[in-house]
């Protein structure tokens, strides 16, 4: 009975019935869900690369996990021995920050000074990747300016600029020996990067450290990392992750990713509306038939079960459409990225697409219930028709 079911529900479409008006209808539907799954599709996709870019380069600039002083940590050897004896520890680094205020021959700007050991550091965070001048070596013999600052204070690498700072103020002179640009704006316009002696001479400190930066091989583990590493420090030190540091940034991409879905569901929730007002259609164009089938034995059920199932079928046909299209045109962005973005607003030069098949589940499931429910009434309208009545002017 099934597949005699889903035979009719096929045929009530208008296919080869000659019924131009239904199954331009039909087609009408099945386009308004394929273009809102397509919407939706692109659109997670969109939101989950920029927020996947956006990861990376925090994640490159900054370590995963931090042991921080109150405010130093003088037994920073001891700390390291110790965050090394855990597996999941792939790079361990001291650090040494502040603010400071950057002079140069033209302007005076505040920002971040941060002393780092140019050995370790590359094993914790991606630094000497982001070098457009200069190398991590050079950081021994001078100051190394995010990209913004150093365009800010007009230097360019060879020049000498003055970094004042501390509670008892010091102030020191630097060559600038390099010029690096992470792509994230808050630390190219306000970081500085020097050796872990240099900045220690700065601010007359002994052998002491602000904090210690790791890395760990799953980035999403740290939580329950840095938990383990503060018990077995016995708590002596706050111990912070990543996410910790950038809640609020990723909580506001969350809240936006809600928002958006929130808003193209509706938009699917409209084009079912088009399969509704279909199914009605096809109920009132097609009451004969549904009076013959009622007089050979179809039950109300059966009639029901019928233009529920051609509901399905036009939303499972739209859905498939849909993501076929959102797949191709996903990858035709990737492979030739013929959407380019301003690379000074965004920090990305090309329209990062990420599309998961978690949020690919999510449409096929949303979709479905949306349909699903959209079929019930015009089935159930159906089922109530009185064959007596469908077949009395025939």
């Amino acid at each position: 009975m099934f597949s005699l079911i889903l035979f009719l529900s096929r045929k009530f479409t208008g296919r080869g019935a000659r019924d131009n008006f239904l199954w331009f209808l039909n087609l009408f539907s099945v386009t308004g869900i394929a273009l809102g799954v397509t919407t939706l599709m692109l659109v997670l996709g969109v939101m989950n690369g920029f927020s996947n870019e956006l990861k990376k380069k925090i994640i490159g600039a900054h370590p995963t996990v931090y042991i921080e002083g109150r405010p130093f940590i003088h037994d920073y050897p001891q700390v390291i021995a110790k965050a090394t004896t855990f597996r999941e520890v792939i790079g361990v680094a001291p650090y040494l920050s502040s603010q400071v205020i950057y002079r140069s021959s033209s302007y005076l700007l505040g920002g971040v000074l941060k002393g780092v050991d140019p050995t370790l550091e590359p094993a914790v965070t991606r630094v000497a990747e982001f070098f457009k001048e200069g190398r991590m070596k050079s950081l021994e013999d001078g100051i190394v300016l995010g990209s913004e600052l150093a365009e800010e204070l007009e230097v360019r690498v060879g020049d000498t600029i003055t970094v004042i700072g501390g509670l008892q103020v010091r102030q020191m002179s630097f060559k600038v020996t390099g010029i690096i640009e992470c792509g994230v704006y808050s630390y190219d316009v306000s970081t500085g990067l020097t050796s872990l002696a240099n900045v220690q001479k700065l601010f007359g400190l002994g052998d002491v450290v602000h904090g210690v930066g790791l890395r760990v091989d799953n980035i999403y583990a740290s939580e329950k990392i840095a938990e383990r590493l503060s018990q077995a420090l016995e708590d002596r030190y706050p111990v912070t992750t990543w996410i910790q540091k950038n809640k609020i940034l990723f909580a506001a991409l969350a809240l936006e990713k809600k928002a958006m879905t929130i808003i193209l569901v509706l938009i699917i929730l409209v084009a079912s509306f088009n399969i509704v007002s279909t199914l009605m259609i096809t109920v009132f164009r097609k009451t004969r038939d549904i009076g013959i089938l009622r007089a050979i034995g179809f039950s109300s059920g059966d009639i029901g079960r019928l233009f529920f199932c051609q509901g399905l079928l036009l939303g499972g046909e739209g859905l498939v459409a849909g993501l076929a299209l959102g797949g191709l045109l996903s990858y035709l962005l990737r492979r030739y990225q013929f959407i380019r973005l301003p690379e000074f607003v965004y920090n990305l030069s090309r329209l990062p697409i990420d599309i998961s098949s978690k949020d690919v589940g999510f449409i096929c499931l949303a979709v479905m219930i949306i349909v699903s429910l959209a079929s019930v009434y015009p089935a159930r309208r159906a089922s109530r028709l009185n064959p007596v009545e469908a077949l009395r002017y025939e």
